[in-house]
């Protein structure tokens, strides 16, 4: 029973052991993705600031060749081909401005490259509802804006860059002071200009998209880029740009964000492994324990308590007697002629006989008492709770019985007989120590008038 108790804390632990390594190894593998993916994210995020970096650049250039014809504007005759030959020198060498247009009043009057964008002119801003709120904005905030994507008159789709012109009236005049003169407007060409900045919708293994805070009927307004970022969970950079719309990069990779990687995999393998180590070592230090705690408290040969055993037990019993006056019995036994069957038999069969004896005496008692060997051939039965005499007589005559109970081997019968000796607490004694002398001296007194017993009838046998 202790054993199996023992085996029961051993599994117990190694489980505990187990469940609580996996659930380390978890935590710390999930520690190790979270690590990964923030390093596959800067990543993204290096390649997002990069791009931020030379469109912010890009379209600042445009709005500074906006600003350049504010000095062009104001002379007295300007004609188409006079704007023509202006704007051919200010923006055929930058691909994605498509065209360049001056709205004196807010009314187109000039457009470069004409051929192809006739149509703009005479366009009056105020009546084209897709233009006129960024127009007015540039108005009256009296600086350059960014705005679109906007349906042109061409039926094409761009972004606008507005730069209202504001003509001094005289020298270092403040900006706020000056007169509203109409509005210069360049058209960029979308995919032109992310193509000059190096931004494609996939590259380098990372998908790409721009979106601005304008929203539209599924959310925010895509720009540029693949729509499936904006639901996902793609990391994202501000872009700096004039205009109300708040515009953002945003980058997310091909296969996803990087977790399951080697070192994961080795993470996990190896706290599994450290786990598994671990737990067996737990439950066979609890076993080899449990056995060496066993072995301190039983009898090695027949798995009953020892002597030490015994006497914690008698104390407890003492203690709880002491309180509530319920006692105990002890019976001393002893088997006769054990000496013989040793010399006779052998020593293998002697521990054959003594195991023999603890079964039977198991056999014959309760769960609650204790049977222990205290010497070679000497067990003691501890019975909780006082007997009455009838009750301790039954008792000794059914330990008597079990116990002279013939023994037999292959080929041999071997007779068996005991001396039993027994004492009552607090009845007969007050300690330990004479409970067990009075045991032992009444076991002793049997033992001899048994002895006494035998030697007269062998006399009366040779006399007759």
């Amino acid at each position: 029973m202790p054993h199996s108790k023992g085996l029961w804390v051993a599994v117990a632990v190694a489980f505990c052991s187990l469940i609580g390594g996996f659930l380390m190894t978890s935590h710390v593998a999930g520690l190790v993705e979270d690590i990964i993916a923030a390093q596959h994210q800067q990543k993204a995020l290096a390649k997002l600031s990069e791009a931020r970096a030379h469109l912010e650049g890009q379209v600042g250039a445009a709005i500074s060749l906006g600003r350049g014809l504010r000095g062009y504007v104001i002379q007295d005759e300007l004609t188409q081909d006079e704007f023509s030959k202006f704007g051919s020198e200010l923006i055929d060498d930058v691909p994605f401005i498509r065209s360049l247009s001056l709205a004196p009043d807010n009314v187109v009057k000039f457009i470069y490259p004409y051929e192809g964008n006739a149509a703009a002119v005479g366009l009056d801003y105020r009546l084209a509802s897709g233009q006129w709120p960024s127009v007015k904005k540039a108005m009256e905030s009296r600086s350059s804006i960014l705005s679109g994507p906007v349906e042109l008159v061409q039926g094409e789709r761009h972004l606008m860059v507005r730069v209202p012109v504001l003509p001094p009236a005289y020298p270092k005049q403040p900006i706020a002071e000056r007169p509203y003169w109409g509005l210069a407007t360049l058209v960029l060409d979308e995919k032109a200009l992310f193509k000059a900045v190096g931004l494609s919708e996939q590259a380098d293994g990372y998908r790409f998209a721009i979106i601005s805070s304008r929203q539209s009927a599924s959310g925010p307004t895509l720009i540029f880029g693949d729509s499936e970022l904006v639901h996902s969970n793609a990391v994202s950079l501000p872009l700096v740009l004039p205009g109300d719309d708040k515009w953002e990069i945003l980058s997310y990779p091909v296969g996803g964000w990087l977790i399951d990687s080697k070192e994961v995999w080795m993470t996990r393998i190896l706290g599994i492994v450290v786990t598994l180590i671990l737990s067996t070592m737990a439950f066979l230090l609890i076993q080899e324990v449990s056995k060496v705690r066993a072995m301190a408290l039983r009898d090695p040969l027949t798995g009953l308590a020892n002597r030490r055993l015994l006497e914690d037990r008698m104390e407890q019993l003492v203690a709880i007697s002491d309180r509530n006056g319920s006692g105990f019995e002890i019976f001393y036994l002893d088997l006769d002629a054990f000496k013989p069957i040793n010399d006779g038999y052998g020593h293998a069969v002697g521990d054959k006989v003594l195991m023999e004896i603890g079964n039977r005496l198991q056999f014959q008692t309760r769960q609650t008492d204790t049977i222990a060997r205290v010497g070679g051939d000497e067990f003691i039965v501890l019975a909780p709770g006082a007997m009455k005499e009838d009750e301790r007589q039954g008792f000794l005559k059914r330990l008597m019985d079990q116990t002279c109970q013939d023994f037999t081997l292959p080929g041999a019968t071997i007779s068996l007989s005991a001396s039993i000796g027994f004492a009552s607490y607090p009845k007969e004694a007050g300690t330990i120590e004479d409970l067990l002398r009075i045991a032992d001296a009444r076991m002793y007194n049997q033992k001899s008038r048994r002895s006494a017993s035998a030697q007269s009838a062998v006399l009366a046998t040779h006399t007759g």
